[in-house]
């Protein structure tokens, strides 16, 4: 079973994030653990000792009720595999915290905004992104499709992106598709021949053969992250490996409907 950590809190992206971690059970086995941060307001005066223990202790059970209420809400069939685990303090930083404790194997946190290249680069550029080792599934929709993308492109190693793609989902039920992006203006997205994905296409194919793993289909498309990004809206999860700022595979994975997962 994959050991999984999702980030809760009570709002629409973790509300999705939720259901979706249910619908990816059913083809991944998941050993699921759930966390949530309270985040003081710089104003909270605590005082010391004593009293600063009591009001983290009351903190700690308001979060404990708020995991609660979600569950109750969402009415997962998948288990968890311990109690939600409450903290209090910075949220990205109590995550990591947890993530290196704990050796989980997938982080799975909510995130709804889209089209927004420069927040959505923010996001990724945090320390709980660069820092942590284990791939990040950024749930960006409610998916029931049942195939998967790996997103390739000039800048993506294919060794990384198939062997870390392949530790998550290689004994899933999903059908893989490979996605070779070429950055282009024009005014429609265009397909081109598979050899235009030049030796990068080649040799992702060749070790997922090796891999013993079926191709559904391998696709190269030319346009723009708009255009790429709206195409790649057919499959449940896009597997590609940690983008950089300038990179126009940044853009694609924030215009992109289906949920991410990043490797690196």
């Amino acid at each position: 079973m994959l050991k999984t950590l999702l980030y809760i809190n009570e709002d629409l992206p973790s509300s999705i994030a939720l259901r979706f971690v249910d619908y990816l059970n059913k083809f991944v086995k998941l050993s699921l653990h759930l966390i949530h941060v309270e985040e003081p307001d710089e104003k909270d005066h605590v005082g010391r000792g004593w009293v600063q223990r009591a009001w983290e202790d009351g903190v700690t059970a308001s979060g404990q009720r708020l995991v609660n209420r979600m569950l109750r809400t969402e009415n997962i069939t998948c288990p968890l595999a311990g109690r939600p685990k409450v903290f209090v303090g910075e949220r990205d930083r109590k995550i990591l915290y947890e993530l290196r404790n704990g050796l989980y194997e997938l982080y799975v946190e909510g995130y709804l905004k889209t089209a927004d290249p420069d927040q959505f680069f923010q996001i990724l550029s945090s320390p709980l992104y660069t820092k942590t080792s284990c791939p990040i599934l950024l749930v960006k929709n409610l998916s029931i499709s049942k195939k998967c993308a790996l997103l390739c492109a000039d800048s993506v190693d294919p060794r990384l992106l198939v062997e870390k793609s392949m530790e998550v989902l290689g004994n899933s039920g999903f059908s893989f598709d490979i996605v070779y992006f070429k950055f282009s203006e024009a005014r429609e997205l265009r397909f081109q021949d598979r050899s235009e994905g030049g030796i990068h296409l080649k040799i992702t194919e060749n070790l997922l053969k090796e891999k013993q793993k079926k191709i559904d289909d391998i696709t190269v498309v030319s346009g723009t992250p708009e255009q790429v990004g709206e195409y790649l809206k057919e499959y449940a999860v896009v597997v590609t490996t940690l983008p950089k700022r300038k990179s126009m595979r940044m853009h694609v994975l924030a215009n992109s409907l289906a949920s991410i997962l990043l490797l690196r």
